[in-house]
């Protein structure tokens, strides 16, 4: 299976530590949760790892679910159709999951819907259980984005295709529009642990995340 998003160049890099990280540490015939998995991408890399483990894909596109769902094999991939703006209306297997995560689709969220989910991670999780968010972080200090635009462009000139650009900081904040709302590593870094989750940033290149939360 291919990635169906090329555009970034330190995606693959990064979605595979992410199923590395799930891989290393997972149980065996564990079942993992994935909030918002597409067309079964991810979950593709992790059974490539751990052929054992059973993966719950929760996405709110069904069209994208049964591409997973063909995709997939069927012993090891459950498909579930609710949008996680509404988390608590959708009918989520209740098992000791291991491990909940999600990979790229927080930015598309507003911040009470971010919380929300948060919140349903650590309640489905199993004690010592991980949930593990791979996503954007929103900058928001104007003094340091010429910083963030040399990093940028350095992925620019090492990839040979660039992340994200913008002549300036005000320039960046109306790029990201209405629909694309990335929050603050600060405000991860309080929604994990009113959550029950203990936070820790797992990897970082750019301004794209990868964080750590256990459930204790």
């Amino acid at each position: 299976m291919e990635d169906p998003v090329q555009r970034h160049p330190t995606r693959g890099e990064q979605l595979d530590i992410l199923a590395t990280l799930i891989a290393d540490t997972a149980g065996r015939g564990q079942t993992v949760l994935e909030f918002g998995c597409g067309i079964g991408y991810v979950a593709h890399l992790i059974l490539e790892k751990r052929p054992d483990l059973n993966i719950v894909g929760v996405d709110r596109k069904g069209d994208a679910l049964q591409q997973a769902e063909d995709m997939l094999p069927a012993e090891r991939f459950t498909a579930i159709e609710g949008d996680l703006e509404a988390i608590g209306d959708i009918p989520i297997p209740e098992r000791a999951y291991g491990a909940i995560f999600t990979a790229l689709t927080f930015h598309d969220l507003p911040d009470p819907a971010k919380q929300a989910v948060i919140g349903a991670a650590a309640a489905l999780l199993a004690p010592g259980g991980v949930f593990m968010l791979y996503d954007r972080l929103r900058l928001d200090e104007p003094s340091l984005f010429p910083l963030q635009q040399s990093i940028w462009s350095r992925i620019e000139r090492v990839h040979g295709r660039g992340m994200r650009t913008a002549d300036t900081f005000e320039a960046y904040q109306t790029d990201l529009g209405t629909d694309n709302r990335p929050a603050r590593l600060a405000d991860y870094l309080e929604w994990f642990p009113a959550a029950g989750l203990a936070p820790q940033v797992l990897h970082l290149h750019g301004n794209v995340a990868l964080i750590g939360g256990a459930k204790a």
